[in-house]
């Protein structure tokens, strides 16, 4: 799902099924499979190989002599939500994945997305050529199933309105900032990387905030989980997506953590 193949049925909710199964105890791969999929239930297809190889990807789950063990301190999957904020550290070790290249890209169109397809499926030949490598319309319905569950946006039928509010609060959240602390802007995002790279360019000289970011941020700062500000006389200048209607209108400096 990572690496290489995105597959529709490597869902975010089966894999977490299938990591609470194992949680208690090891398991034959025939049996989690018979767990997953009861036989009886059957109509002529599996799709367990698909997420069960989307959970050794991610290193949730251990394969030893066809035995299937919690590879993870059970804290990680002690709901789906903690789950999803493991996962969120865990990307960037596939930025050389489909799934990985495929969010970048989406996200470097900015807001072109809103006036153009409205179907991420029909998106497949834009990506493939944003990326260089080939994206079917199968691929891009299962990278919509986990780039709205990891919190990279809101699905709208088949369109994803960027928007990086969780993912973000995900990423704050492991970083460990001190609350009430007034960082730069340049500190905060730099205490972010490598795991932000996904979405926020990694050229040091390019202050510029992309319009999903700047969604997610502007969110964040609405609800009170952090407040950005533009002080005067502050060099460390970031430029996020312009928009007039909000209080943060274009530029920050600073940011706290509130909570």
């Amino acid at each position: 799902m990572f690496n290489d193949r995105m597959a529709t049925p490597a869902i975010p909710e089966r894999v977490f099924t299938l990591c609470k199964i194992v949680e208690k105890r090891p398991i034959s791969s025939s049996d989690l499979k018979e767990r997953m999929e009861p036989e009886f239930l059957h109509n002529g297809s599996s799709y367990y190989a698909d997420y069960r190889n989307a959970a050794e990807e991610l290193k949730l789950i251990s394969i030893s002599d066809n035995m299937i063990s919690l590879a993870v301190n059970p804290d990680v999957i002690k709901s789906i939500e903690t789950m999803r904020k493991y996962i969120n550290g865990q990307l960037e070790q596939f930025k050389n994945g489909l799934f990985y290249q495929v969010t970048s890209a989406y996200y470097s169109l900015g807001n072109q997305v809103l006036s153009g397809e409205k179907n991420v499926a029909a998106m497949a030949p834009q990506m493939s050529q944003l990326i260089g490598r080939p994206v079917d319309a199968m691929a891009m319905r299962a990278w919509r199933f986990w780039v709205s569950f990891l919190g990279f946006g809101y699905l709208q039928d088949m369109f994803l309105i960027p928007n990086t509010d969780v993912f973000l609060k995900d990423l704050i959240n492991n970083a460990g900032f001190e609350k009430k602390k007034r960082y730069s802007f340049g500190e905060f995002i730099e205490r972010l990387r490598p795991y932000c790279n996904i979405v926020i360019d990694t050229n040091p000289s390019n202050r510029k905030i992309n319009y999903g970011v700047s969604n997610g941020l502007r969110a964040l700062h609405d609800s009170g989980c952090i407040k950005l500000e533009h002080i005067l006389d502050q060099e460390d200048i970031w430029n996020l997506y312009p928009l007039k209607a909000h209080a943060i209108t274009g530029t920050v400096t600073n940011i706290t953590i509130s909570k």
